[in-house]
């Protein structure tokens, strides 16, 4: 493993796409560790857990801006899965090489991506197996590296590409009107002679 270029394989899996959701991850992570506060007695698995969340809520708000990334519908509250482009994918923390046992298996929403796109016809070929964003993180609980990593039908690791961060802003959908910058009303004064109709007219003439 370590000369596999996705792209080649699964022409949906730009490098720029695949840094953006690595990127994603990178910085959703960091905003965690900022507020982890071990002193306090949060642990590791507080830790995790929030990363997890974040980070989930972070590539469903990223769908509005991204026009090639979706969520797939799961069964489980705590299942999530999405495409880029029509490729499905899971996220883990650990090693590359090492996938836990139930992200080694496709999930639910995966295969359901999958037979659709089989019974739309769409030409896209079934994937022989899954794959995986592998998370590692540093001593400082950081994200030091995300790799994509293909698994085959046995759920043992194929092929790996490590994903380069901040180099994916292609493709943006732009949902937002950018805003127009008016300049600020001014009120003429009023001539004279305007003025002393306007005040006859509503009875605002002087009392002798």
């Amino acid at each position: 493993m370590g000369n596999f270029e996705p792209w080649r394989k699964y022409p949906d899996l730009t490098k720029d796409r695949l840094s953006v959701i690595a990127t994603i991850i990178r910085d959703v992570r960091h905003g965690c560790v900022l507020l982890h506060e071990p002193a306090k007695g949060d642990g590791p698995w507080g830790l995790g857990c929030r990363a997890y969340e974040r980070t989930c809520a972070a590539i469903r708000k990223a769908v509005i801006r991204y026009d090639w990334l979706r969520i797939l519908p799961e069964t489980s509250s705590l299942g999530f899965s999405f495409a880029v482009g029509n490729v499905p994918f899971r996220f883990y923390r650990g090693d590359p090489d090492e996938l836990p046992y139930h992200y080694q298996l496709k999930s639910y929403g995966e295969i359901h991506h999958l037979q659709l796109l089989l019974a739309l016809d769409t030409g896209f070929q079934e994937i022989d197996g899954a794959l995986r964003f592998a998370v590692e993180t540093d001593g400082s609980q950081e994200v030091s590296s995300v790799t994509l990593v293909e698994v085959d039908r046995g759920g043992n690791p194929r092929d790996s590409y490590q994903i380069p961060f901040d180099e994916g802003e292609s493709n943006v959908v732009t949902i937002e009107t950018p805003p127009v910058d008016l300049p600020p009303v001014t009120a003429e004064p009023l001539k004279k002679e305007e003025g002393e109709k306007r005040k006859k007219s509503h009875g605002l003439g002087s009392v002798s």
